[in-house]
């Protein structure tokens, strides 16, 4: 959430059709917003496509927007996570989605690039994560045990009796 919060326009690239990840957004006792520039990782800085709907909602948003923040609060400044958080809840509530959270929507994305085939290397770049591990083992579900191990072995072999020595 950090990460999109930081968004400004310079990085969305409409032209590529692409998003640059650069920053997140924390909050300094006493001093406020800012954006820190860089995330939690150094695979948080990242570069995706997002689909082409995204940058068409985008498109249109950045024609009425008169922040240099891509998701501003209504005063056109940083928005806060925690205000960000509660005003996800009161928009879903009463809906399908009552009860999520927004990070489980990461979750979401990655089941969804899993059943299309990607690999956890390419799920784990496009989420930000560092170690694919963490994609693997929080972000993907196992499947049916061995689907396609039972085909790679092929057919049950002949096992022919072991001839005793003597």
């Amino acid at each position: 959430m950090g990460e999109l919060l930081a968004l400004d326009w310079q990085a969305v690239d409409f032209d590529a059709g692409t998003i640059r990840f650069h920053g997140t957004v924390i909050r300094v006792t006493g001093q406020g917003l800012f954006v820190q520039d860089h995330t939690k990782s150094r695979a948080g800085m990242r570069t995706i496509r997002p689909p082409a709907w995204v940058m068409d909602i985008l498109k249109r948003r950045h024609a009425k927007s008169e922040s240099r923040w891509v998701f501003p609060s209504a005063s056109g400044t940083l928005r806060d996570l925690d205000n960000t958080r509660g005003r996800f809840r009161q928009v879903v509530n009463g809906t399908e989605f009552a009860g999520l959270h927004p990070h489980d929507f990461r979750h979401y994305v990655a089941g969804m690039l899993d059943d299309a085939g990607l690999t956890a290397r390419e799920i784990a770049d496009y989420l930000g994560h560092e170690r694919i591990s963490t994609t693997q083992e929080d972000y993907m579900e196992r499947g049916v045990v061995g689907e396609d191990a039972g085909p790679a072995l092929g057919e049950r072999p002949t096992i022919q009796p072991l001839k005793s020595e003597g």
